[in-house]
């Protein structure tokens, strides 16, 4: 005897697939409207919306007019992560036909000059200027971009840090020797810092002068901060 319970319930199971499949075609034969930019963790552009906007355009056709399923996303995404300007970014289209694109910029922490002037990012990584915004973080010469990896655990520490990320304007390679001097906003001083050894241990020790230096109002009477000899803070006052 046929059981017309199991019949109906295959049938609307049919249908209502069907009504699913005919939609989503539709859906995805919709044109796109138009093309929204959103930035994630923004506080300065380096890349704008108008850039981007193009970049996608001359990706995908002459104008908008074309069906959603004639879209390679994943392309489109992995032509913009090719961006030198853009860490991720990800591409949707919503039901109204338009494309969303979610951009996650690159994040300088220094600047550096090896024949051009260019940024190193929190990754480690080389990065353009932008004709949008200058980054305020700290100068680094001489460093050839061969060697901004010796430097990028200093640099990468100051950065997590937000008292030096604010307190430390440059860094430079003394002439003839492997060590680093510093160079401080509002003080007269500069900082030997010497190798990218122990470097916690210096910082610990560089925050506790400041703080005593400070409080006693003596900032301005020195010269030179030596953070070379291990636990001691080597000072030089101003003639």
């Amino acid at each position: 005897m046929m059981n017309w319970s199991i019949i109906r319930i295959i049938v609307v199971f049919v249908f209502a697939g069907a009504l699913y499949g005919f939609a989503k075609k539709n859906h995805n034969k919709r044109e796109i409207s138009g093309i929204k930019v959103y930035f994630d963790d923004v506080q300065a552009l380096f890349i704008d919306e108008k850039t981007i906007e193009n970049l996608l355009k001359e990706n995908m056709a002459d104008s908008l007019n074309f069906s959603k399923y004639m879209l390679d996303l994943n392309g489109l995404e992995q032509m913009l992560n090719e961006n030198k300007m853009i860490a991720s970014a990800d591409i949707y289209s919503d039901i109204k036909g338009e494309l969303g694109v979610r951009v996650l910029q690159r994040e300088p922490i220094a600047r550096f000059y090896d024949e051009s002037y260019q940024y190193l990012d929190k990754n480690g990584d080389i990065m353009p200027l932008s004709k949008l915004y200058s980054a305020r973080v700290p100068l680094v010469s001489g460093f050839s971009e061969e060697e901004i990896s010796i430097i990028y655990p200093l640099l990468r520490t100051f950065y997590k840090d937000e008292f030096l990320k604010k307190h430390i304007i440059a860094l430079r390679k003394k002439a003839g020797k492997p060590q680093i001097e510093l160079s401080v906003r509002n003080q007269d001083y500069t900082i030997d810092f010497g190798t990218t050894e122990h470097i916690e241990l210096k910082i610990s020790n560089y925050k506790a002068f400041y703080l005593k230096a400070k409080k006693d109002k003596k900032l301005k009477d020195y010269k030179t901060i030596n953070l070379q000899f291990g636990n001691q803070v080597v000072c030089t006052l101003k003639q």
